[in-house]
């Protein structure tokens, strides 16, 4: 049996190496909650999320006072007898979970996941399924940073043999296709190419964008439209000669049944944080299956080893994925805070992560570095 008896929530600071930027934000620093969750015996496990305002409308102030409040009380003190009965109550826990503490609980899932893993000796991927992959291959990605800066990272992509690449754009139709036509030219037919606009276009505006990314041979375009206008990407995806995949429009378990129900997608881009945790993840991949929509896994920017464990963890768990996007580690943050890396390496190459919990350990040292602001609870 193990007895959780603390929790500690962190809100860190990670500066970047280089500003990404795409049409509704530019950050040169990760802002992200880290939890660790400790029991009796000394287990312990650790947990992460990224909130974003514009995507579940939370913030580290928001994320720290819905753990304190709603999840901590739930945890202190609950004792397991197994992995199993962990991942049982983890899955009946919160069964109504508002799309504005999805990160807060990706945050508290994740650490007992991992602290469920380590303490039993099991992997906690295994909740998504057996190893169906012992690599997977991760997109490169291109921040909006213009076409000067664009041309030299084409460059870098390219010498670093990635299969796929997505492209922010949103700004003017001009300058957006000149970026895609030298990407086409830089990285070659092989390359699949897709794009993300974040938001940027209204319906009409985005079909004429579509037509005009046919001849580049475009295989997506990620959130088109604004969140709210259901409508209007139901209004596109059946006339769009390119796939629509929603992103910002996919949070919750609802959003997906929404989606689905007004054919308002092609695909999925699910991302832990957003869908509150790796079992959530999970269920909505296997909806999306089930409903013929196709899934890509796609990262929150600037998510340290914990975050892209787990998506290592759901990602070798998966089949037919159609891309998969993380573990930047240190290739965009200034350090990572595993001991182990977890940085994909030549063509978007990566390993499974077989071991326990979420399958890394993390550096002490490099986690207290990055620490702004620490919060802790126990049993008294």
């Amino acid at each position: 049996m193990i007895t959780l008896t603390s929790i500690d929530v962190y809100e860190v600071r990670i500066p970047f190496r280089t500003t990404f930027r795409h049409h509704l934000a530019a950050r040169s620093v990760a802002e992200n909650i880290i939890v660790r969750v400790r029991t009796r015996a000394g287990h312990e496990g650790f947990g992460e999320s990224v909130p974003r305002s514009y995507v579940t409308g939370e913030s580290q102030a928001s994320v720290v006072c819905d753990i304190q409040t709603h999840f901590a009380p739930l945890l202190l003190p609950i004792s397991f007898d197994s992995f199993e009965e962990g991942i049982a109550w983890l899955k009946g826990a919160v069964p109504d979970l508002p799309r504005n503490r999805h990160a807060a609980w990706c945050a508290v899932e994740l650490a007992i996941v991992d602290l469920l893993g380590r303490a039993f000796g099991i992997p906690s991927g295994s909740i998504c399924g057996p190893i169906l992959h012992t690599h997977v291959f991760y997109s490169g990605i291109l921040s909006a940073d213009g076409l000067f800066a664009g041309e030299r990272s084409l460059l870098q992509l390219r010498d670093m043999g990635f299969r796929s690449v997505k492209l922010k754009v949103g700004k003017n139709e001009a300058e957006d296709l000149a970026l895609l036509t030298m990407a086409r030219e830089i990285l070659g037919d092989a390359c699949s190419l897709r794009v993300d606009a974040n938001c940027a276009w209204k319906r009409d505006e985005a079909l004429q964008r579509t037509s005009a990314l046919m001849p580049l041979r475009v295989v997506s375009i990620e959130q088109p439209l604004s969140p709210e206008d259901l409508s209007g990407m139901s209004w596109l995806t059946a006339r769009s000669p390119i796939p629509i995949m929603a992103d910002e429009s996919l949070v919750s378990i609802e959003d997906a049944r929404r989606l689905i129900e007004n054919r308002a997608c092609h695909s999925f881009n699910l991302r832990i944080s957003k869908c509150g945790g790796l079992l959530r993840a999970a269920r909505v991949r296997d909806m999306a299956m089930k409903s013929g929509i196709s899934c890509q896994l796609g990262s929150q920017v600037g998510e340290t080893a914990i975050l892209s464990a787990a998506g290592r963890q759901l990602a070798t768990r998966s089949n037919d994925l159609s891309f998969l996007e993380g573990s930047f580690g240190d290739l965009l943050l200034q350090h990572d805070i595993a001991t182990e890396s977890v940085t994909f390496g030549k063509g978007g190459l990566a390993p499974a992560l077989p071991r326990p919990g979420l399958g890394i350990t993390i550096d002490e040292n490099a986690l207290s570095s990055i620490i702004e602001r620490s919060h802790h609870m126990e049993v008294r």
